[in-house]
């Protein structure tokens, strides 16, 4: 389980996850790295399969979480 969920007015990020969440967003992290650019991670009704589309309580999570690299 892996998600991402917007706090605080917007000014805050959570992210949950389990030991394969963990393993799943640092691969992705490592794939960015290797391979410069950037990185979507997705729920499934995003097409994807690394983000869940909610977090343990039950709240609906962001569907897509974008990573780049560099700037």
């Amino acid at each position: 389980m892996l998600s991402f969920q917007i706090t605080n007015s917007g000014r805050e990020i959570q992210i949950y996850c389990d030991e394969e969440g963990i393993a799943s967003f640092i691969g992705s992290l490592e794939k960015l790295r290797s391979a410069a650019g950037h990185v979507h991670l997705r729920t499934p009704s995003n097409g994807g399969r690394e983000l869940s589309e909610r977090n343990p309580w039950g709240e609906e999570a962001v569907g897509e979480v974008v990573i780049t690299l560099g700037g």
